[in-house]
């Protein structure tokens, strides 16, 4: 299943690394690129926008 994820912060990140983990392809985005780092080296994909995820 595709997913796309807002917010990867405290709250975010464990939940979208979960999903991850269960083999769901995850697009993120976050306000601050960094917090998706750690999402993004296990394999979810950066999008530039909201709006994007929703494309």
């Amino acid at each position: 299943m595709n997913i796309g994820f807002i917010g990867t912060g405290n709250i975010g990140a464990p939940i979208a690394g979960q999903l991850l983990k269960a083999g769901h392809r995850l697009l993120v985005h976050d306000v601050r690129h960094a917090n998706a780092e750690p999402l993004l080296a296990a394999g979810a994909e950066w999008s530039d926008s909201p709006a994007a995820l929703a494309a």
